[in-house]
C-alpha cells in the first residue's frame, strides 16, 4: 500500500513547526535511507534555532518582533517542504522508510473486509428509444459495480446473466433494447479483494 507523508503545515502553530523540524533532524542524521538531503540537516538546526529564538522574543515583544517570528518561521516550513518531497522521491511510499525521517504520515485507510450488497436497484427507460437507465446506491468501500443483464425472467430457471458493464458509476444509461420488451438486471459491489452479494434484481423496459 502507497503511504505518503501528512505535513499540514498550515495547521500547526510555530513551537509545533519547530518540534517537528527538530525531530527531522534527529531522524535523518545518519539515517542511511538519506544519505543526501535536499537541505543539509546544519542547515534546517540553524533555521531552528533562529525560530526558536524568535518566538521566545515574540513572546513579549511587539510587533516587530512578531514580524520577524513569522519571517522566521516561513523559512522553516520551506525547508520542511523541500525536505518532504526529497523524503517522498527516495521513498515510493514505503510506510517504513517514510517513518524513519520523522515526518508524521497519512493515516492508510483500512480496506474495507465485506461489502454490503448495492440497494435502491431502479431500471426505467430513458426517453430515448431502445434505453434503459440502472441505478443503485453507492456503496462504502467499492471501487467499482458490475452490471449484469438477462433478458429472461430470473423466477425461470433457465436464466443467465451476462455482465454487462464495469463501472465506477452508481447510474448508467445502456442502448440497444428492444422497445417495451422487459430486461433485467442486478448488480454487485467491488472493492479490494471482495465483491459483494447481487443486488435485488431490477425489471425494466425501454421506450
Amino acid at each position: 500500500m502507497f503511504s505518503n507523508i501528512k505535513l499540514s503545515l498550515s495547521k500547526l502553530n510555530p513551537l509545533a513547526i519547530l518540534a517537528l523540524l527538530r525531530i527531522v533532524v534527529i531522524k535523518m542524521t545518519g539515517n542511511a535511507f538519506f544519505p543526501d538531503p535536499a537541505v543539509a540537516l546544519s542547515e534546517m538546526t540553524t533555521a531552528g534555532d533562529e525560530l526558536e529564538t524568535a518566538i521566545s522574543e515574540a513572546k513579549y515583544g511587539g510587533r516587530e518582533s512578531k514580524i520577524k517570528r513569522d519571517g522566521a518561521l516561513e523559512v522553516v516550513k520551506e525547508l520542511l517542504r523541500k525536505q518532504a518531497a526529497y523524503v517522498r522521491s527516495i521513498c515510493f511510499g514505503d510506510r517504513a522508510m517514510l517513518a524513519s525521517s520523522g515526518y508524521a504520515l497519512v493515516k492508510d485507510r483500512e480496506p474495507v473486509e465485506e461489502l454490503d450488497r448495492p440497494k435502491g436497484e431502479v431500471a426505467t427507460g430513458t426517453k430515448s428509444s431502445g434505453e434503459i437507465e440502472v441505478r443503485v446506491n453507492r456503496v462504502h468501500g467499492a471501487h467499482f459495480y458490475k452490471v449484469f443483464h438477462s433478458a429472461i425472467d430470473p423466477t425461470n430457471n433457465e436464466v443467465v446473466w451476462t455482465l454487462l458493464a464495469t463501472t465506477t458509476r452508481v447510474r448508467n444509461v445502456f442502448k440497444g433494447f428492444e422497445p417495451f420488451q422487459p430486461q433485467w438486471f442486478r448488480v454487485t459491489a467491488v472493492g479490494v479483494s471482495t465483491e459483494s452479494l447481487p443486488s435485488d434484481v431490477a425489471m425494466g423496459r425501454a421506450a
